[in-house]
């Protein structure tokens, strides 16, 4: 959800006219002239993130054709920008997106029916089962340690490698080796 949010902060929120600009147009092109932008989610309300993660799944070829632009090249980047490139650049990335999504969307429903204020108990009923083989369905996709790696692991694999050479080994584990 974190670089869905950053996502935002770079393409959809203005902050950077001239990459907003871009990707707009971008997006115009991809949705048959109607420029449509990205969500922003909001603390209180955490579906509207899978909203927003919705909403860059259907814009990844407007994203990516925005990146490949001569024009983007051009443009100044920051550490947030050039993160935020990668991350578009990554199928693994959307991949990610799309079983998260994949698992809670019947979840999802529900709580648009629930949003609705009319009487709706079955379909919510309905879409509890739903959800419930969604997840059973997705279980073993979401437990993929290669796909979703945790940034600690990353962080923490940086650090041994600094400490303790490019193996990441310390003197006690050689040890046990042997």
């Amino acid at each position: 959800m974190l670089k869905a949010c950053c996502l935002y902060n770079v393409f959809g929120s203005g902050a950077i006219h001239g990459i907003y600009a871009q990707f707009l147009a971008q997006a115009a092109i991809h949705n048959k002239g109607k420029k449509i932008g990205f969500l922003r989610g909001a603390g209180t309300r955490f579906a509207i993130w899978f909203y927003a993660v919705m909403r860059i799944l259907r814009h990844r070829h407007a994203l990516l054709a925005t990146v490949h632009q001569a024009s983007f090249k051009d443009l100044a980047k920051t550490d947030v920008v050039r993160a935020a490139v990668v991350d578009i650049k990554d199928d693994q990335f959307f991949k990610a997106m799309y079983y998260v999504l994949r698992a809670v969307f019947p979840a999802i429903c529900a709580l648009c029916f629930c949003d609705k204020g009319e009487p709706c108990l079955d379909k919510i009923y309905y879409l509890s089962k739903r959800a419930t083989v969604a997840f059973d369905r997705s279980k073993d996709l979401l437990n993929d340690t290669e796909l979703f790696k945790l940034e600690i692991d990353k962080l923490l694999e940086e650090y041994t490698s600094d400490v303790y050479g490019s193996k990441g080994k310390t003197e006690y584990d050689e040890e046990e080796e042997e």
